[in-house]
C-alpha cells in the first residue's frame, strides 16, 4: 500500500522545514512581498502557503502517483524509433500529472506564467519527487533551464518559451558535454564537436556537430554551450538556445545502470537555429556555471530523496522480516544500520536546506544590488553547494547499500524497490561534476577561510550542559580542521589535491555537528541525532587531521 503523503508522513523535513528555516529573512532578501507580482500580505501568510503546497498537491502527487509507477516505469524505461523517443505509458502519466499540479514552473516569474517560489522550496520540492522516482527528477529538476533563459536570455527568448516550459507544454535539456571533453568544457576544442556559426546578414547562429551524455535530450528546448569563437579555452564558448526540430537528431539512448525513466541521448545538430544568451564567450564562465550550481544543488536534493526512500525500505523490511523467532530489527548488527541510515540521512538533510537557504540569500541581495550581503552569501553559496553535491551524493551510495544490506539475499532481487534505488543512486555522485570534481571545487575555499563566516552563523554556547558537553567535542574537531587548513597551505600543489577529500570530510563534519546541535535545541529527539553523529565523527575528524599532518603522500608514491 502506498504511503499517502511523502511530506506528512516525513517528521523531519517538517521540522526543518517549519522551524529550521528563516522564511521572514528569505522572503525579505528575495523581495517576495514587494512590487506587483507579490501575492502575499505578509511573510507568515507566505510561509504557510508553502509549506501547505508542499504537503498538497507534492507530498500527495509524489506519495499516491508517482511512486506506485516507478517500478514500471524502471522496467519499461524509454526506447528510441525511428529517431523518436518513446515514453513508457507510465512516464507520460507522471508528466501529465506534474503539469496538471502546475509543478513545471516553481522558481520561473509569475510574469511567464511560473510560480517564483525560492530554491528552498524548490529543494523540498526536488526531494519529494525523487524520493517517489529519482529518475523522474531529471525531468522535474531541469526547471533551472528556464531560470537560466529567465535570467540571461532575450526578452523574445523569454517570451517565446518560458510560458510553455512553465505549464509544462515543453521540457527543456542541458546540452553541456561532449565526447573528448567530460568534465573539462574548456577543452572543446575550436573546431570542436559542435561548433556555432553566425549568419551575418540575419544575425541568426547555427549549430552543427555532437553531444553526448544529454540529460531528456529529446526535450523540446534546449541550451546549448558551443564554441563561437577562433580562440581557445573558455573564452571561445558561448551559450545558446535553440529547439527540437528536423535538424537536431537522437542519434541513440545510453543503455544506463540506473535512472531509466529519464533518456541520456546523444545529439547530432546539422545546422540548428538558435538564438545567443546573454554575450559572446561568456558561456562557460558565466552562464554555464550559474546553471550547474542550480543543478548540483538539485541532484543534493535527489540524492537526498532517494537516501530518505532507502531508509524507509530497510526500515520497512527490518520491521517485518523475522529470523531465529524475532525481528531482525532488535540483532544489534541491523539495529545499528538502522540507526546509521537514519542519523545521516538527517545529517544530509540539515547540510542540503542550509545550502539552499545560503542560495536564496545570495540571489535576493544580488537581485537588490546589496553589494556586500551579495559578496557574504555567494562565498558561502559557493562553497555550500560542491560541498553539498558531494555529501549528499556520497550517502545516496552508501545508505542504499546499507538497505540492500538489511535486506539480504531479497536486497539483490529485483523484487524489492532497494534494488533500483541502489542503482538510481550510482550516478548521482557522477553527473553535474563528480565528487571529486566537488572537492577540487571546496579546496581553495576552503584555504581562504570561506568557512569561518559559515560556521560563525551556527556557533553558540549552550546552556544545556548535555548539548554544551557534545560542543566541546565539535569544537575540538573545528580545531583540528584549523589545524589541517594551516598545515595545507604550507605544501605544494598536488600534496594540497591528495589531502583534499580529508580536509573536506573535516569542514563538512563540523559544521553538520553544528547544524544538528542548533536542532537539538528545539526538538529532543534530535539529541540523539547530533549524539550518535557527533560520537562517530570524533574518530573521523582525528583520522582526518592525522593523515592531513602525516606528509606521506603514499597514494602519489605508489602511482609513480
Amino acid at each position: 500500500m502506498a504511503d499517502e503523503n511523502f511530506y506528512n508522513d516525513n517528521a523531519d523535513l517538517k521540522f526543518v522545514m517549519e522551524q529550521m528555516i528563516d522564511w521572514t529573512s528569505l522572503f525579505e532578501m528575495r523581495g517576495d512581498l514587494e512590487g506587483e507580482e507579490a501575492i502575499f500580505d505578509n511573510a507568515e501568510e507566505a510561509r504557510e502557503a508553502n509549506l501547505d503546497m508542499l504537503a498538497s498537491p507534492i507530498g500527495e502527487v509524489a506519495a499516491q502517483r508517482i511512486a506506485p509507477r516507478a517500478e514500471e516505469v524502471d522496467r519499461e524505461g524509454c526506447e528510441l524509433v525511428n529517431g523518436e523517443v518513446i515514453f513508457c505509458d507510465a512516464l507520460k502519466r507522471n508528466l501529465a500529472d506534474l503539469a496538471e499540479a502546475q509543478l513545471c514552473g516553481i522558481t520561473l516569474g509569475r510574469k511567464y506564467g511560473g510560480l517564483g517560489f525560492s530554491k528552498t522550496f524548490y529543494t523540498a520540492a526536488t526531494e519529494l519527487i525523487s524520493r517517489a522516482d529519482a529518475s523522474l527528477m531529471n525531468f522535474f529538476g531541469l526547471q533551472g533551464i528556464g531560470e537560466t533563459i529567465e535570467h540571461f536570455g532575450d526578452e523574445e527568448s523569454k517570451e517565446k518559451y518560458l510560458p510553455q516550459m512553465a505549464s509544462g507544454e515543453k521540457t527543456g535539456a542541458m546540452v553541456l558535454t561532449e565526447p573528448d571533453a567530460g568534465s573539462d568544457l574548456a577543452a572543446i576544442r575550436t573546431k570542436s564537436d559542435l561548433a556555432a556559426q553566425q549568419n551575418p546578414e540575419t544575425g541568426m547562429w547555427y549549430l552543427k556537430g555532437t553531444k553526448r551524455f544529454i540529460t531528456n535530450g529529446c526535450g523540446d528546448v534546449h541550451v546549448v554551450l558551443a564554441r563561437s569563437e577562433d580562440r581557445a579555452g573558455s573564452r571561445g564558448l558561448s551559450f545558446f538556445v535553440c529547439e527540437k526540430g528536423p535538424n537536431l537528431h537522437v542519434r541513440r539512448i545510453e543503455n544506463k545502470l540506473g535512472i531509466h525513466g529519464s533518456p541520456t541521448c546523444e545529439l547530432y545538430f546539422d545546422n540548428v537555429e538558435a538564438r545567443l544568451v546573454g554575450k559572446r564567450g561568456l558561456g562557460l564562465a558565466r552562464y554555464t556555471a550559474w546553471l550547474m550550481a542550480a543543478a548540483r544543488l538539485g541532484v543534493a536534493a535527489q540524492a537526498q530523496g532517494i537516501s530518505e526512500a532507502a531508509l524507509r525500505e530497510g526500515t520497512r523490511y527490518a520491521n517485518e522480516r523475522e529470523q531465529f523467532g524475532k525481528p531482525i530489527k532488535e540483532f544489534p548488527q541491523v539495529a545499528s544500520m538502522l540507526a546509521e541510515m537514519r542519523v545521516y540521512t538527517e545529517a544530509g538533510r540539515a547540510l542540503l536546506y542550509a545550502t539552499s537557504f545560503a542560495v536564496d540569500m545570495q540571489e535576493g541581495a544580488e537581485k537588490k544590488e546589496l553589494k556586500d550581503e551579495t559578496r557574504k552569501w555567494s562565498k558561502m553559496a559557493d562553497l555550500l553547494t560542491p560541498m553539498v553535491k558531494y555529501y549528499c551524493t556520497e550517502l545516496a551510495n552508501r545508505i542504499s547499500s546499507i538497505a540492500i544490506q538489511v535486506h539480504g539475499g531479497n536486497g539483490f532481487m529485483k523484487d524489492y524497490p532497494v534494488e533500483r534505488l541502489y542503482r538510481d543512486a550510482r550516478i548521482t555522485n557522477i553527473y553535474e561534476g563528480t565528487s571529486q570534481i566537488q572537492i577540487v571545487w571546496c579546496l581553495p575555499r576552503l584555504l581562504k577561510g570561506d568557512m569561518q563566516p559559515i560556521l560563525d552563523m551556527v556557533v553558540k554556547e549552550f546552556a544545556d550542559p548535555e548539548l554544551a558537553g557534545l560542543a566541546a567535542k565539535v569544537k575540538v574537531a573545528q580545531s583540528q580542521m584549523d589545524e589541517a587548513i594551516a598545515h595545507l597551505l604550507e605544501c605544494d600543489g598536488d600534496y594540497r589535491d591528495l589531502m583534499a577529500p580529508k580536509l573536506t570530510d573535516l569542514a563538512i563534519d563540523v559544521y553538520i555537528g553544528w547544524l544538528l546541535l542548533n536542532q537539538a535545541e528545539k526538538w529532543e529527539y534530535k539529541r540523539q541525532i547530533a549524539k550518535r553523529f557527533i560520537a562517530d565523527m570524533g574518530p573521523r575528524a582525528r583520522m582526518n587531521h592525522e593523515y592531513v599532518l602525516s606528509d606521506r603522500p603514499l597514494a602519489l608514491e605508489q602511482f609513480a
